[in-house]
């Protein structure tokens, strides 16, 4: 029996032909688990580490999967390069 926060879904034979022929989890469920996962993430719906915990499996994992299908896992954003230009900048002036 489901749990009252759980559903079934529907899945066409073709989306599931494909997912059974996917190397990544145990059953269809962990596949279509993951799938959905991974989805959210690129499309930036859920967190990396919410991404993770909605698959079931552990951060690193995870950010094994994404790394195997060649999807970035992690952004460096115009905030993360002028961190790095004040590090910098202090560094320099420390120096002198």
């Amino acid at each position: 029996m489901l749990e009252p926060n759980e559903m079934n879904v529907h899945l066409p034979n073709e989306i599931i032909s494909i997912l059974e022929k996917s190397g990544n989890g145990k059953n269809l469920n962990d596949k279509v688990r993951l799938s959905l996962s991974i989805g959210m993430f690129v499309e930036k719906t859920v967190t990396l580490e919410r991404a993770s915990e909605l698959s079931g499996r552990s951060l690193a994992n995870f950010i094994d999967v994404l790394r195997a299908k060649k999807i970035p896992w992690m952004e460096y954003t115009n905030d993360h390069v002028a961190d790095d230009e004040m590090a910098m900048q202090k560094y320099v002036d420390g120096a002198k």
